[in-house]
């Protein structure tokens, strides 16, 4: 299972328990608006920071966190469906940071892209466990998992160069 998706004309697929559609009213269109809302407030700023660590550049972190969110917008009422939507919404994120990020820069010292977007999200942005977790759609089990996994992958690539 790839990292990311690649973003291209279409929307990327999501996950099968994702893709049965809701009941839409009036009241759960209000509601989906408005959860929508509130989920760009509380990603956003993650979202710019991450993107300008990836890119280099605060300006491109902002459009590429803008785009990404834009995205999610029509896949909001399906996203909702999901265990995580923010699980939906962080792989447009990084489907949007990989096509921008023209240097082709691979993660570091071999690790494949979510175990460094671990590191980059708790290491170099400096964000608790919890704040990375739910940012990538993750419980805080499973970054655990994810970050000692590249702290481990880390040493041993340093150890054996």
């Amino acid at each position: 299972m790839p990292d990311s998706p690649s973003l291209n004309s279409r929307q990327p697929a999501l996950p099968p328990v994702c893709q049965r559609g809701p009941e839409v009213t009036r009241c759960s269109r209000d509601l989906a608006s408005v959860a929508y809302e509130a989920f760009c407030a509380t990603h956003r700023t993650v979202y710019s920071r991450y993107a300008a660590a990836r890119l280099g550049s605060d300006r491109l972190g902002e459009e590429a966190a803008r785009a990404a969110l834009r995205a999610l917008a029509p896949l909001w009422a399906s996203a909702l469906t999901c265990p995580a939507p923010a699980a939906v919404s962080w792989l447009l994120l990084t489907g949007v940071v990989n096509t921008r990020d023209g240097a082709g820069r691979e993660p570091a010292r071999g690790l494949s892209r979510v175990y460094a977007d671990a590191v980059i999200l708790h290491n170099r942005l400096g964000l608790p466990r919890r704040t990375a977790a739910a940012a990538m759609g993750l419980p805080p089990q499973q970054f655990d998992m994810l970050h000692n996994a590249a702290l481990r992958a880390m040493r041993e690539y340093e150890k054996n160069t």
